[in-house]
């Protein structure tokens, strides 16, 4: 009898203990046809053109009194080919991080979003879409010099701490040392505030990146900085947004930018969802202000699978070869690019 019990006892405290952690395999498969025309044409079988495909494991365990673990592993790779894609080819490139929380927030580790990603994609209709999204315009160069960095979504070694939600206000702070040696090279910081209540959304955000890496340490890293602020308004089935971002560097003549988004979504009803965006890019001192604008349909055959369209429109000044969508524009030609596709998602 009394091993019946021990065993019984065992046996149920191990129920106890399975049901207060879990880990879940998820992911996205997203493929279509995509035809593009800038300075050349070209027709394609393309991943991610409403979200990049990627296989993600979720673990979380409740550790009492409120506090908790969790981890994230997220792989990025291409359904057309099944090579991997994203974070030069790392395993767990798009995200790899592991967590504590409670009450008191939330300590992450690791390779994450960007506190100006979290601000951002909340504004974007597109969800800053390394593909179609016109945000991407804050990738160039073009008008500034290579001295300015590419604006990040994603740190290494990074540190960050997010309160919990007070009165619709939360906020992260981040850092991510840059771990060379003596040097600030590679070393990324940001911060945002967000405020979320009924149909409003406000955010601000800030980011600061660092030239050079441990591996490539530079004696005197230059400092590149961003600011972003929008917000959306939600009536009815529609979500309107609006984002103006700045970034500026320290070094010698890099030009100051800005970037303005407008954007809507329109959920016409429980299978169709309409989306538009427009962002213009301004450079000081510069002619090359290109814009590009989206426009999108989502079509909900479950609760997992979609169908979709996607238009891409890219307007360059004179000289001019900014892109987005990897349409193909030759450097200086001033030629306009647009790209149209379909496709599937398949959540699991």
């Amino acid at each position: 009898m009394k091993k019946l019990i021990m065993v019984t006892a065992c046996a149920i405290a191990a129920g106890f203990a399975h049901a207060q952690s879990s880990v879940q395999v998820s992911g996205i498969i997203d493929l279509g046809i995509d035809y593009a025309k800038g300075s050349q044409s070209q027709t394609r079988l393309r991943d991610g053109d409403m979200a990049a495909s990627r296989l993600i494991f979720k673990g979380v365990e409740d550790l009492g009194g409120g506090q908790r673990a969790g981890f994230l592993l997220e792989n990025g790779f291409q359904a057309d080919t099944g090579a991997e894609f994203f974070g030069n080819n790392r395993l767990f490139g798009r995200q790899a991080w592991v967590e504590l929380g409670g009450g008191w927030g939330t300590v992450r580790l690791g390779r994450q979003y960007t506190p100006t990603f979290d601000g951002l994609v909340k504004a974007d209709a597109f969800y800053v879409n390394s593909n179609v999204s016109p945000i991407n315009l804050v990738t160039s160069r073009e008008g500034q010099g290579t001295a300015k960095a590419v604006y990040l979504a994603r740190f290494d070694n990074m540190i960050a701490y997010r309160t919990p939600t007070i009165g619709g206000f939360a906020a992260t702070l981040a850092y991510a040392p840059g771990e060379a040696a003596g040097s600030a090279s590679g070393r990324n910081a940001g911060a945002n505030l967000l405020y979320a209540n009924g149909p409003l959304y406000l955010y601000y955000a800030y980011q600061v990146q660092y030239a050079g890496t441990a591996a490539a340490p530079v004696a005197d890293p230059t400092r590149t900085t961003f600011h972003f602020a929008g917000g959306t308004y939600t009536i009815g089935p529609v979500q309107l947004g609006l984002t103006v971002e700045t970034d500026s560097s320290n070094a010698p003549g890099v030009n100051d930018a800005r970037h303005y988004l407008a954007a809507v979504t329109w959920n016409v009803n429980a299978v169709h969802t309409l989306r538009g965006e427009v962002v213009k890019r301004a450079v000081d001192n510069s002619a090359l202000d290109p814009y590009a604008v989206t426009l999108g349909w989502d079509y909900a055959l479950s609760k997992r699978t979609y169908l979709y369209a996607r238009a891409v429109y890219v307007n360059n000044p004179a000289g001019g070869s900014s892109s987005i969508n990897l349409i193909p524009i030759d450097a200086g030609s001033g030629d306009n690019g647009r790209s149209i596709g379909f496709g599937v998602r398949h959540n699991f």
